[in-house]
This record gives structure tokens, C-alpha cells and sequence, in this order.
């Protein structure tokens, strides 16, 4: 190949077939289709696969891929028979065997013969993909257009970048898009200046990976992206290079100079920015503008981002998009009904730490307790989309035991189920086979359940962090949905506090913009008085939500 381009760049594109990796090829090809039109385009190789690398749908028909990355020689029958067989376990009604080289004769003739059997299976070898590449149109089928608040945000940034600042700062809550902002940030940055390499940041390999597939609807076909994360490293250089910091950190202590390689590094996350080695990576690459957003700008140990990202040029919380319309409309109850209320002298003149107050306060609701308040609650809701949250795997097992001896089918989500069985149970819970979706916080950050219409605590971490992530995944718009209840059972006095800093948030707004979805600033309902218990007892006392068990609580005087 010759050093300069005689062609057109495009996803798959001679360098992305030639040079690989076989992952990045791998992904290129999901770009490819869903640049194309194809919809609910997914990632789901690796281990556990069961023959499929990616799957998504075409007019209401779904299809997978199975991609096989060589350096020479041919595909063989065995890679499409791969992706015959699959077609029972992803449930679909067309498999495509692709390759950045070509079949073998046999492979063609076992693809033939299932389609003269009435299979639709197909065959994409690198002719094919070169020439429909090609015919790509530059925008994206899947772009999203974006509202006027996030076209502000995006134009507040691009302005510090063009004004010359070296550094940018958004915080945006989960659910008010500041990845598609992001995302068209880096988009508009490389149309200003086509040469420029970008660097997108992260902390964790999965983040990395969902970030470089949310940037494509918002991309260029001409913008390549690669990956730096996982064992993986760019075939070549222009693009946007998608990576965890560690990999950055690890290639320069074996001595890569990486010094002014970039000119864009967009940091996502950045409440994890504040790590010595972190502000070191950044500090070493030396970009000319460096972004960053989160969805948490506040950290427990105190530790400021000001100093890494300047202050904000664009912000706007949880509570601010709720009471602005921008958030689904949520109908919030929390339930503490075990609280004693004939303790409370007694217990406002003792040093009580978190901890004796949880368990003198507060009785948790039973398991089945539960499962009963949510069966009645899903009969009020139209198709239901419910989104559990509880503490760990055996918890989980239980409730959905429990979910079955109401024929609620329920479906379960954390970090050790096999890669066929996490898609094939997230899109049974999308498409409505499952009414229910357990997980075991791991939908905190990066993954998107647009369709949930119903979220539940069921007793969880009280970190007010993970709290608003968590309850962001509820709150993201559809055209489809447009309100989410929220059952919260966590019986812990912190994310009672943080519920009732919600509500004083909320009331703030009253009166400042014409329109507010709550305008009685009770976004949190509660079902006691507890709400009357705070203001009156826990007034003065700042920050509890963030307090550890063992921290002392000292009451005012009654």
C-alpha cells in the first residue's frame, strides 16, 4: 500500500481490511451496518458468543454477523456454519458470515445450499465490503438531532476551542445525553480541523468500548475510530482513538513517547480524573485543548476537578432537567414506614452513628414485601419495563424466585453471565419477553435502558453517585415513554437525606422559569412523615448523605 491515500476514507476502507485488529474489524463492520440503517446494532463477540458477533435488525428482522479477521488464504465452511447454527440462539432470521478476504469454495458451496434449503444466509467478503463502503452516504443513518440545551452545550465548547483555552468542563446529568454531545463535540472538532487526532478518555475497558460505538451515529464515514484498551492498539493513526488510561500509563512506562501526539483529548467520567496517575497521563500527553464531563462532578473524598478542568462552562443536573421537562416525568415513593417515631426524643439526645440509627430507625422491607408492592404497581403500567437494583447475585436469585410465584418473568444482569445470555436477556426485557430486569449495579455508568418505565431500590449502596446513576437509567425520554415510577425500599437514613436534598433542590426553582414539571418541588414522595423528620431534626446537618456508617450524628436540641 502506498503511504498516501488514493481513496476515500470509510469504516472499511483497504487499511481498516488490511491492517486490522480482527477487533477493530469487528466493529467497523457493526458501524457499518449501522450506518447503513440496520437498527439495535450490537457488539456480543467474545467468549460465550455462540457464533455470533454481532447482531441487529433490518425491517423488523433480526439478523447476525459472524466475522472472521485473516491475514491470508480463505474463510472456510466451519466460520459459516458458525454463523448457520447461531441463528437458533440469537433468534434470528438472517446470518451473515463476513471476511476482509475471501471464501473458500466450500464455504460457498454450504452457504448455497441453505439457501436453496430456504435459509436466508449470506456471505460478505472483501469485495463486497469495498464496494458498499463506498457507497456509504457521509451522515450517518442513526444521527441523532440534538435539543436545544444540548446544542448549547456543544456550541459553549467549541467555542472555548476555537477562543483558544486549553481546557473545557460540562456537567450533565444521566439521561440529558452528554455522550451524544460529546460525541458531536469531537464530530464538529475534526470538521474545523480534519488533521486532528483526538483522544478520548476512561477508566474502564467496557466505558471505552460503549463510548467509541455511541461516537459513530454522530460521525463521518470518513472519521475512522480506533481502540487503545483490552490488549488492543490502533492499526493506524488518523481518526479518533478511543482508550482507558491505564493502557496510555502502561505503554509509557515501556518507554512510548506519547508526548504532543494529540491535540483533543475529551476525558468522559472525569469525576475518576482526579488520581495522581491520572492528572499525570494528562499532564504527559500535553493536548493542545483538553474536555471533560460528568454526570457526578463531586467526589467523596472532596478532592475539586477545578484545578484539572477549569470551571464548568456548561452545567445542568438531575433535578434541574427533571423540573425543566427534560427527564421523564417521575412519580418517586419512598418507603419507610419503620420508622418509631416514639424514639425520636430519646434518641436526638445520644451520639448515634449511621449505623445505630439504620437500625433503630429503620426496619427493612421484606423480600416478598416487595415483590408484592411491585405486582400491584406493574398492573398500573402499560407494558412494563422494570428495572431492579439490589446488592448481589443470591439477592437477585431471590427476587426473581419470588417474581415467578407471580408469573412476572423476570430476567437477571451482572458481570458473570456469558455474552450470549447478557444480549439475549437484555433484548427480551427491551422487546417485552421479560418484564423485569434484576441487576447487580451493573447498569451504573455508560449502558443505556431507554425502554425502562419503572425503576426499584431494592436496598442498595447509599452513595448518592451511584444513586442518581442509577436513577438516571429510568429517566432517559423515548418517543415511546415519557413518565417512570420509582419504588424506593432502602431502608438507610443517607439515601433518606439525599431524597429530601432532591425535594429543597427542586423547590428552588419555583418561580424562575414560567414552565416546571414539579411545582410543588415534592419530587420524592414519602410514606410517613420521614420528610418532616429530616427538615425538623437533620436540618443543620450537612453533607449526611455522604457520611459513612460510623460516622457520629449529633442532633439539634429538640
Amino acid at each position: 500500500m502506498s503511504g498516501e491515500l488514493s481513496y476515500i476514507p470509510h469504516p472499511l476502507d483497504e487499511r481498516r481490511l488490511d491492517l486490522g485488529p480482527w477487533q477493530a474489524f469487528e466493529r467497523s463492520l457493526a458501524r457499518f451496518l449501522q450506518h447503513g440503517g440496520y437498527k439495535d446494532v450490537k457488539v456480543v463477540g467474545g467468549t460465550g458468543d455462540g457464533g455470533a458477533d454481532i447482531v441487529a435488525s433490518l425491517n423488523g428482522k433480526r439478523c447476525l454477523v459472524q466475522a472472521k479477521y485473516r491475514s491470508s488464504g480463505s474463510v472456510g465452511k466451519d466460520a459459516v456454519k458458525e454463523a448457520y447454527d447461531a441463528m437458533w440462539l440469537y433468534e434470528a432470521e438472517t446470518a451473515i458470515a463476513a471476511t476482509n478476504i475471501r471464501f473458500s469454495k466450500e464455504a460457498k458451496s454450504f452457504c448455497q445450499d441453505k439457501i436453496n434449503a430456504g435459509f436466508d444466509l449470506k456471505l460478505w467478503d472483501r469485495d463486497f465490503l469495498l464496494q458498499y463502503s463506498k457507497e456509504l452516504s457521509e451522515e450517518s443513518a442513526a444521527k441523532i438531532n440534538l435539543r436545544d440545551y444540548q446544542n448549547e452545550a456543544v456550541e459553549t465548547v467549541l467555542n472555548s476551542y476555537l477562543d483558544n483555552n486549553k481546557k473545557s468542563f460540562i456537567t450533565l446529568a444521566t439521561g440529558l445525553g452528554k455522550t451524544v454531545i460529546a460525541s458531536t463535540i469531537l464530530s464538529e472538532i475534526i470538521k474545523i480541523k480534519p488533521e486532528a487526532k483526538i483522544l478520548v478518555l476512561a477508566h474502564m475497558n467496557d466505558l471505552v468500548k460503549q463510548l467509541e460505538q455511541s461516537s459513530w451515529p454522530q460521525l463521518m464515514s470518513t472519521t475512522h475510530t480506533h481502540l487503545w484498551a483490552d490488549g488492543e492498539k490502533p492499526a493506524f493513526e488518523d481518526g479518533v482513538t478511543f482508550a482507558t488510561w491505564q493502557s496510555l500509563n502502561s505503554a509509557i512506562e515501556n518507554g512510548l513517547y506519547l508526548k504532543n501526539m494529540f491535540d483533543v483529548i475529551i476525558v468522559d467520567e472525569a469525576h475518576h480524573a482526579a488520581s495522581p496517575s491520572f492528572v499525570k497521563l494528562i499532564n504527559e500527553l500535553n493536548a493542545s485543548f483538553l474536555f471533560g464531563l460528568t454526570a457526578t462532578p463531586w467526589r467523596g473524598d472532596g478532592f475539586s476537578l477545578r484545578p484539572i478542568f477549569g470551571d464548568p462552562v456548561f452545567s445542568m443536573d438531575i433535578v434541574e432537567g427533571m423540573q425543566k421537562g427534560f427527564l421523564a416525568d417521575v412519580d418517586y415513593k419512598m418507603f419507610v414506614d419503620g420508622i418509631d417515631w416514639e424514639d425520636i426524643s430519646s434518641l436526638s439526645k445520644q451520639g448515634l452513628t449511621v449505623k445505630d440509627l439504620n437500625t433503630k430507625l429503620l426496619m427493612p422491607e421484606r423480600d416478598l414485601g416487595i415483590i408484592e408492592t411491585i405486582q400491584n404497581t406493574i398492573k398500573e403500567i402499560k407494558e412494563p419495563r422494570v428495572l431492579v437494583f439490589c446488592r448481589s447475585i443470591v439477592h437477585a436469585e431471590r427476587l426473581k424466585n419470588y417474581f415467578a410465584q407471580y408469573d412476572i418473568p423476570a430476567g437477571i444482569l451482572h458481570s458473570d453471565i456469558s455474552r450470549s445470555d447478557r444480549f439475549l436477556t437484555l433484548t427480551n426485557f427491551r422487546n417485552g419477553n421479560l418484564s423485569v430486569l434484576i441487576s447487580i449495579e451493573m447498569l451504573n455508568e455508560g449502558i443505556d435502558v431507554p425502554e425502562v418505565n419503572m425503576v426499584v431500590f431494592a436496598r442498595v449502596t447509599h452513595s448518592r453517585r451511584i444513586f442518581l446513576q442509577q436513577l438516571g437509567r429510568g429517566l432517559r425520554l423515548t418517543d415511546n415513554k415519557k413518565s417512570v415510577i420509582v419504588l424506593d425500599f432502602v431502608a438507610d437514613v443517607r439515601r433518606l437525606a439525599a431524597a429530601v436534598e432532591i425535594n429543597n433542590e427542586a423547590k428552588k426553582y419555583i418561580g424562575e422559569t414560567e414552565i416546571i414539571r414539579y411545582p410543588d418541588g415534592e419530587i420524592v414522595n414519602f410514606s410517613s412523615q420521614s420528610g418532616s423528620f429530616f427538615h425538623e431534626y437533620l436540618a443543620d446537618m450537612a453533607n449526611i448523605s455522604d457520611l459513612d456508617e460510623d460516622s457520629k450524628l449529633q442532633f439539634p436540641p429538640v
